[in-house]
């Protein structure tokens, strides 16, 4: 694995100016003073010259840390949150391990983030493991959760917010009794299963009340996706250590985001993160757009082609197309209206378009087909249509 250097903008221990600094001081302030909202106004103040209003969660611990990371996107958001889990451990709960609840907006965001933190040659596993013993789990692994490995290793769980939601018929299982999570509820005090979340008259061993029991931090990746009541009241069920959020568009209005810390877009080109031009045209007709995009594409492909025969390596440029959600009744630009424009006005042959939608598996039909994936150059795919990635920061690099 290539060592990563950390940005300035992300870590700075000697200017005391990066991310990871502030939440450092954040963490320890928690402790000097005692109260989330008096430790949030005094670093703000030593931070930036000038306090920030706290504004507490309704239902939780009122001494519990809730604060947020306004990060652009490419900044890093995910590295950030990984390197964050010792400071978590040392600084805040002062444990040698801890339960991590790390939520994500979508599925294909979950089996990113997931491949990434298991990954012992990516730098995002690199930084878990500066917490110690780390046990990086899905939803599915955690509902046979022991008590050995959280007594050993700082153990995340990386999972949807849907996942946890009551009205789902799937996820009700997370709140449901399992006979392999019986042996966490052995021995508890009176006040311990007081605490418990109860189904009627009956505690169950469920993996909601062995997260309970542990009280996770908290992470909410892309956090602007997860800002309703209902949402909040999810994770009061867990009842936190601490709540971490991450998004370059926080919430200042509805329930305003206590944004720690801001990354400017001029702190990502200082450090080289924009690497490429950014070449931005409007055009209202969805048609001519996409008639200009194939334009596009096709040039590029020409250029890229012609370095190749002056010995580049292969390059393939690709489209990626937002469509509209369904809605049944409405007109909507839908992947499968995109799609048969590709094919019938443009002639664009079916192999090279391929969809990536929650229902429709695209890429990984591609991933299964091809050894590199839609980098392969047997790969024939020019075309990726998808509904919200661009929204949710989906990682093209993490396809190749």
């Amino acid at each position: 694995m290539t060592q990563f250097t950390p940005k300035k903008y992300q870590q700075d221990p000697a200017n005391q100016g990066g991310v990871l600094d502030s939440v450092e001081a954040c963490f320890k302030a928690f402790h000097t003073f005692g109260r989330a909202s008096l430790a949030f106004t005094a670093v703000t103040e030593d931070l930036w010259g000038q306090s920030l209003r706290y504004t507490p969660l309704a239902g939780f611990a009122p001494d519990m840390p809730y604060f947020c990371l306004r990060v652009p996107t490419g900044g890093g958001k995910t590295w950030l949150a990984a390197k964050s889990l010792q400071l978590v451990n040392t600084h805040l709960l002062r444990v040698p391990h801890s339960v991590v609840l790390w939520l994500v907006p979508s599925k294909p965001i979950r089996e990113q983030t997931l491949r990434g933190l298991k990954d012992r040659y990516h730098p995002l596993n690199a930084a878990l493991r500066e917490a110690g013993s780390v046990t990086v789990l899905d939803l599915t692994e955690a509902k046979g959760l022991t008590r050995a490995t959280l007594d050993t290793s700082t153990v995340v769980i990386v999972a949807t917010r849907q996942a946890f939601q009551v009205e789902d018929e799937e996820s009700r299982k997370v709140y449901e009794s399992s006979g392999a999570l019986m042996h966490h509820f052995e021995n508890l005090t009176a006040t311990q299963r007081q605490g418990l979340l109860q189904d009627g008259d009956t505690v169950p061993s469920s993996l909601a009340n062995v997260l309970r029991l542990r009280r996770p931090f908290v992470v909410v990746d892309e956090a602007h996706n997860n800002r309703t009541e209902l949402a909040f009241d999810m994770l009061a069920r867990f009842n936190p250590s601490g709540i971490m959020e991450l998004t370059a568009t926080p919430d200042m209005e509805r329930t305003p985001s206590n944004v720690l810390h801001s990354v400017s877009a001029s702190q990502l080109k200082a450090e080289q993160m924009i690497k490429l031009p950014v070449v931005l045209e409007t055009e209202p007709n969805w048609q001519q757009c996409l008639s200009d995009a194939i334009a596009r594409r096709n040039a590029l492909q020409k250029l890229a082609d012609d370095e190749q025969r002056q010995g580049a390596t292969y390059l393939r440029p690709i489209v990626l197309i937002q469509s509209e959600p369904r809605r049944e009744g409405l007109d909507k630009l839908d992947f499968e209206r995109v799609r048969q424009e590709l094919l019938t006005n443009h002639s664009i042959p079916a192999d090279e378009i391929i969809v990536a939608t929650s229902d429709e598996k695209g890429l990984e039909a591609v991933d299964a087909k091809y050894p590199r994936g839609i980098s392969d150059p047997a790969c024939p795919v020019k075309f990726v249509i998808t509904q919200k990635a661009l929204a949710e920061g989906w990682d093209w690099r993490d396809r190749h």
